[in-house]
């Protein structure tokens, strides 16, 4: 079966009705069948791309609405079309509330109606993932950039954030978590409370060193404040509940499994990137994070997944400062002769980075090497 057709659900508990659905729509889109809202269940989980969902109203063990409000909550960008035939407006009125319909067809559906309804349900996908697909790209991207300027004014703290969205990003590829563009904004935001903190707390708990009390309590507030503003910004409202609850502001319970494996892998990657910071090779801090029994299972394997993988991925290499291209990652800080702070590990070379090490080429030794992490070559 093409990878370029969209895939298509439905669901009745007739056999008869599932075979003329798929004889009808088999030559336009991929078609998978179920006989009642369970086996949907599975299947939505099985296939998370599914662009359009056609379900029965009234099916033994549950009902189309029942279902169609699962399917929403599984797979959102999915179309979803109710069959009944019961022209009931009880059970339309059900549909629409609890599953968000898109459209509400009596059985026996003519054709040529339903070819019209699944033209006009595909271009309804289209639009949605396209549009999504633009908002999440434009403000991944506008985040980035403007963090990639942060780094300048402190570029341990932005460091840490770098080395964090990285590393909660492989992780949650490995987890098939979804809305993993939330987790990278959440991950590149999390310091950005520290552009408040006087210069020394910040380095202190960019570093990874122990703060007292008062310390503590400074740097707690000021990431809180910085939280705050972060919720106020449309559409970043999800990324603000995600630091809330890996940073410990917030515990309140959060009913979604999704948005609770979300929390999981960044709070596993900001306790990670704390220990690695005080010294602790990767796998030693992942043996000290797994004795602590504070994260799932499959978050933790995933995240053992994602340490092993990323040698695959990426290759170490020393090369002249002078050498440094876009894409490479520092694996080591770059500092003056004096040694200030420059650029840290961690931290993605841009064409704003090599601007910005330009400036200080006469405070650096002019054959100066750092070691970085490259993409390995094909073969």
């Amino acid at each position: 079966m093409s990878g370029n057709l969209l895939k298509v659900l439905c669901v009745d508990d007739e056999p008869r009705v599932l075979t003329g659905l798929e004889r009808h729509l088999r030559k336009r889109f991929e078609v998978f069948t179920a006989p009642g809202g369970v086996a949907g269940i599975d299947l939505m989980t099985q296939h998370k791309d599914l662009a359009i969902v056609i379900s029965d109203m009234r099916m033994p063990e549950m009902d189309g609405a029942t279902f169609l409000r699962h399917a929403r909550a599984t797979n959102a960008n999915a179309v979803r079309i109710l069959l009944t035939g019961q022209a009931d407006l009880t059970a339309a009125i059900k549909a629409i509330n609890e599953g968000q319909i898109f459209r509400f067809l009596v059985k026996p559906c003519p054709p040529d109606l339903l070819s019209t309804v699944m033209d006009e349900a595909q271009r309804q996908y289209e639009l949605v993932t396209a549009e999504k697909e633009l908002l999440q790209r434009t403000l991944l991207g506008s985040i980035k950039a403007l963090v990639d300027v942060m780094t300048f004014a402190n570029p341990a703290a932005m460091g840490r954030a770098s080395r964090i969205r990285r590393r909660v990003t492989a992780i949650a590829k490995e987890a098939d978590v979804e809305q993993r563009w939330q987790l990278e904004v959440a991950a590149l935001l999390s310091q950005i409370g520290s552009l408040s903190m006087p210069p020394g707390l910040a380095y202190k708990r960019a570093s990874g060193q122990d703060l007292d009390a008062e310390e503590h309590s400074q740097a707690h507030a000021a990431l809180k404040a910085a939280n705050s503003v972060i919720a106020q910004i449309p559409r970043l409202e999800p990324v603000s509940q995600l630091l809330d609850h890996a940073m410990g502001f917030s515990t309140d319970p959060v009913v979604d499994p999704a948005m609770r494996r979300r929390i999981d892998v960044l709070r596993l990657g900001m306790e990670l990137d704390e220990l690695e910071s005080r010294g602790s090779r990767v796998e030693a801090a992942l043996d000290n994070v797994r004795n602590a029994h504070s994260h799932d299972a499959k978050v933790l394997e995933a995240t053992e997944r994602a340490i092993t993988n990323s040698g695959e991925v990426l290759r170490r290499a020393v090369v002249p400062l002078a050498a440094l291209q876009p894409g490479m990652v520092l694996d080591e800080d770059i500092l003056t002769h004096r040694g200030v702070l420059i650029a840290p590990r961690g931290c993605e070379v841009t064409l704003s980075f090599l601007e910005h090490i330009r400036q200080f080429s006469g405070q650096l030794e002019k054959h100066s090497t750092v070691g970085v992490l490259e993409p390995r070559r094909a073969v």
